[in-house]
């Protein structure tokens, strides 16, 4: 019987923030089914793809993304850093699996709550571009973003994992505001939830910059300043 992969570590904390607050899941692996994803060469060994995962968990847990090798993944595995390159090739494709087999969870914190709805998500999303623009943040973008445009199990995972708490974060904000303030709103708050969570990741779909500018202008559209 393989050992049960659950382990956790670190508090619950931002998507993009894959650092040392990273929440280590895990799955029982026994009794689920695995998520189906190619590889080239040789089939890889069950036990040695779990650990190569767990591994990778506990070192982002332990030191951040920027940090993570491959040298250090195939160490802690006990691995040659050969298996890993011949089955994922860089370990932003190691992290990407790690999130969808469920050995990674980074939930979005809703955006805060003091009574400005425009201060709370701009604030908000401040924050995630000071992330996204983190050193080598980039390279692990660009592979979630991959896998999400794929039409695979991969791809639900990873919508599971890290694009829904987009979307309960701020539909949660919108609907304690409307609920204080009824009929403020210019739409329904799951509504605005979704165009401004689209309009998010379609900017970092196609590597275009958060600037201040943008988020303003997002923000017009949903929450306009007050006249």
């Amino acid at each position: 019987m393989r050992d049960d992969p659950r382990a956790r570590g670190g508090p619950r904390t931002t998507i993009v923030d894959v650092t040392s607050r990273i929440e280590i899941r895990g799955r029982d692996h026994e009794g689920g089914t695995p998520v189906s994803v190619e590889h080239r060469g040789r089939p890889r060994s069950e036990k040695s793809r779990l650990a190569v995962l767990k591994a990778t968990a506990g070192l982002l847990v332990d030191g951040g993304y920027e940090d993570l090798t491959i040298e250090g993944i195939a160490a802690s595995a006990g691995v040659g850093k050969q298996t890993i390159y011949r089955w994922w090739g860089s370990k932003a494709s190691v992290v990407v699996e790690a999130l969808a087999e469920g050995y990674l969870q980074a939930p979005l914190a809703a955006p805060a709550d003091t009574g400005d709805l425009r201060g709370d998500l701009r604030e908000w999303l401040l924050g995630l571009k000071a992330e996204i623009e983190a050193p080598e943040m980039s390279r692990l973008l660009q592979a979630i973003m991959s896998a999400l445009t794929s039409a695979s199990e991969t791809s639900s995972a990873i919508h599971e994992a890290l694009i829904q708490p987009i979307m309960s974060g701020l539909d949660a904000r919108f609907g304690a505001h409307d609920a204080a303030r009824p009929g403020e709103l210019a739409a329904k708050p799951d509504f605005l939830a979704e165009a401004m969570g689209a309009s998010l990741l379609l900017h970092v779909m196609f590597a275009r910059p958060l600037t201040a500018e943008w988020i303003d202008q997002l923000l017009d559209l949903v929450v306009p300043r007050s006249p």
